[in-house]
């Protein structure tokens, strides 16, 4: 495989194989068909994010100390494991745990993935490309859980373990063809990063003044769209969708997620990551309060804000990898998204309680408000997208610490 296909080109194939498509569809009604309950199945959501605050350091560290590939492999490896698990899977106290579990394997990628590929880009000099190509992979990895969630639909009804055991099989082939990518030539010496290293790499999002108000500004930004996503299947059943139908629903979902990707880098350009934070919350805020007043567009509400959330995260993604040095790279960003795995914890959470005492659309909506407030806020006292002079250079100030 390593002689026809360029490493790019493998890790593009790598991303399409680690979608978990098959089972997002029909994840919660499988829980539900358990006798698992709506407050058990909260509870094992939350936990993802609660093996994703334990896991992202460690994970993060190891990245940096084995190397991008060897963490990717590994957890691809995981989560094939995790799936299985839930196809055989009965009692909520399982349920819970392996969503924790499945939390802690996502960890491996969250950092990794990013730092392998702009690592690989800076051998020759395109790290200017990064967001090109990060949006490409994204799309590419929602592309194929578009497609697959067509089939994991398929697969339920012929029986209900079919979509997990499918997705095991699939993260098996991704955890293959990582295996045959190169190590970038920087983590060549990784086996040398140290405690102390790991330590210096996190410590640069919080003494950079301008990396840490930027990743306080964009956890919040994500809240809204991350928290929407428990809310589409119970609004769909409540529209009379059969669940028959969520695979096509959650294949519009995918396919809005991989174009929203694929143009952040042409939105970046067109109208700058600073514009974007500042005009995108307004448009998700304004279209929830819509979906309030006309619950007939809440579907096409949650189809934008899944493009929303992907082109945000890819341009949140090259702007963190822009003030960080490639050593320890991987851990700085598990520290990132570490901060994001807390704010959505909490997001959720809230959500879920605002929802009980009103409507899950009128929560999201007033969640969104809130966020703009935040946001507001922010920009007000310390933008991160302010002139670098006035926060020194960032870069010189992450290799200092290096």
């Amino acid at each position: 495989m390593a002689r026809y296909f360029s490493p790019i080109s493998r890790f593009y194939l790598y991303r399409a194989l680690v979608a978990e498509g098959f089972v997002y569809p029909i994840i919660t009604i499988y829980a539900l068909a358990n006798g698992i309950s709506l407050s058990m199945i909260g509870l094992a959501t939350g936990s993802f994010f609660l093996g994703t605050l334990l896991g992202e350091l460690p994970t993060g560290y190891l990245g940096d100390r084995i190397g991008r590939r060897n963490s990717l492999f590994v957890g691809a490896t995981l989560l094939s494991v995790t799936h299985i698990g839930f196809a055989f899977t009965e009692t909520a106290t399982a349920y819970v745990g392996l969503y924790a579990f499945w939390g802690v394997a996502a960890t491996f990628r969250s950092g990794s993935a990013d730092a392998w590929l702009y690592d690989t880009l800076a051998t020759t000099d395109a790290t200017e490309q990064f967001t090109a190509y990060r949006g490409r992979a994204s799309s590419i990895f929602y592309a194929s859980a578009a497609t697959t969630a067509l089939v994991g639909g398929l697969l339920y009804e012929m029986a209900p373990s079919l979509p997990f055991l499918a997705a095991a099989i699939w993260t098996t082939l991704g955890a293959i063809v990582v295996a045959t990518l190169p190590e970038p030539p920087v983590t060549e010496r990784d086996d040398q990063f140290s405690i102390s290293q790991a330590i210096a790499a996190l410590s640069a999002i919080v003494s950079n003044r301008r990396l840490g108000t930027f990743v306080v500004l964009s956890a919040l930004v994500l809240a809204v769209p991350e928290t929407v996503e428990i809310f589409v299947q119970p609004m769909m059943q409540s529209m009379g969708i059969q669940p028959g139908l969520f695979g096509p629903t959650y294949a519009l979902l995918m396919g809005a997620a991989a174009l929203g990707s694929s143009q952040a880098s042409r939105l970046r350009e067109m109208i700058g990551t600073g514009r974007w934070f500042a005009i995108g919350p307004v448009v998700l805020a304004g279209a929830l309060s819509i979906a309030v007043v006309f619950p007939v567009v809440a579907i096409p509400v949650f189809v934008f804000s899944r493009g929303y959330n992907t082109a945000t995260e890819t341009l949140a993604t090259t702007f963190c990898n822009d003030q960080l040095v490639a050593h320890g790279r991987a851990t700085a960003l598990s520290g990132v998204s570490m901060v994001y795995a807390f704010v959505f914890f909490g997001a959720r959470s809230t959500g879920g309680l605002l929802a009980a005492h009103s409507s899950p659309l009128l929560a999201l909506a007033g969640f969104g408000v809130a966020v703009l407030v935040g946001v507001g806020v922010i920009h007000w006292r310390v933008s991160p997208f302010a002139s670098a002079q006035a926060h020194r250079e960032p870069t010189e100030i992450t290799r200092e610490q290096q």
